[in-house]
């Protein structure tokens, strides 16, 4: 008796239709998948945004810096003010989490110029009582806008002089390394959103939504420019590049508020020129800078 079987051309129409199934299929998985990782990431953000809202609810409505190394300072455990106790630390007893500072979406983390062996040395004194390591999570995927969170030589912000804390970012998702080459992003812990990015002197503070960039010496981003820079650019002296607002899927990234809330968004979202979201103006008289201007 003969026993039936597949035919070739059979058994190549059953592997092509798996094919396009799996062709199909695919990219709905990694559309998932990214999905619940953004989901995953605008939780940690949430939960950074409370947290710095609860750090000032104890410190009398005053955010801290992005960082604090400088040694114009006394830090008797932190000589010469080599190591940097980072805001990723001070929110610890709030968040008591290290993993949240990374986003499971951007495999690029910063890591800090001086890591601690692991995360459980933040906090710790050598025998000698110093520091021997930078205060930060290591790795870290995030950065803050200076206007909320300010660079270690500016003055602290309260939460109260925030014209709209509903809609000023505090913190973004970070980009690591720029587009073109293979350029790293610098040094800056953060970003004001404006250009320059400290008001150099002679600059003139002008509403958002008469700003040209080209024309005024202080001036507002729109995403056109900023996507502009985004592709030509080899350093992040242009500022905005430094967050990565096209890491999910492409079309946004999260953000954490100054009033506790986070929510995803389009670049043009932040940068609407009648609802700019990195502040009114960078650096206002009661944040003054003591070091010298530069863009």
């Amino acid at each position: 008796m003969l026993k039936k079987a597949f035919t070739l051309i059979e058994l190549l129409v059953v592997i092509a239709i798996i094919a396009i199934l799996a062709a199909i299929l695919f990219p709905v998985f990694a559309q998932a998948k990214e999905a619940a990782k953004k989901t995953q990431c605008l939780s940690n953000m949430k939960q950074m945004a409370t947290a710095l809202y609860m750090y000032a609810n104890d410190y009398d409505d005053m955010l801290c810096q992005t960082s604090w190394e400088s040694s114009n300072t006394t830090q008797p455990f932190n000589p010469g003010g080599q190591y940097q106790i980072h805001w990723s630390f001070l929110m610890q007893p709030y968040i008591k989490n290290y993993d949240m500072f990374k986003c499971p979406s951007n495999s690029d983390a910063t890591k800090p110029k001086f890591p601690c062996p692991s995360n459980a040395d933040l906090g710790k004194l050598d025998a000698s009582g110093n520091m021997y390591c930078d205060w930060m999570v290591n790795p870290y995927t995030y950065i803050p806008n200076y206007n909320v969170l300010p660079a270690h030589d500016w003055s602290t912000v309260s939460i109260s002089v925030l014209d709209t804390p509903a809609n000023t970012i505090a913190v973004g998702e970070r980009r690591a390394h720029l587009v073109v080459g293979n350029a790293t992003v610098g040094a800056q812990k953060g970003l004001s959103g404006f250009n320059p990015s400290q008001p150099c002197p002679g600059s003139t503070q002008i509403d958002p939504q008469f700003a040209l960039i080209k024309s005024m010496n202080y001036a507002f981003w729109t995403a056109d420019l900023a996507m502009q820079h985004l592709a030509s650019d080899t350093s992040d002296k242009a500022d905005i590049v430094r967050v990565k607002w096209d890491i999910h899927g492409g079309n946004g990234a999260n953000y954490s508020f100054a009033d506790s809330h986070a929510k995803f968004q389009s670049l043009a979202q932040t940068l609407n020129p009648n609802a700019y979201e990195y502040g009114p103006k960078f650096y206002p008289a009661f944040a003054p800078y003591s070091g010298t201007c530069s863009n």
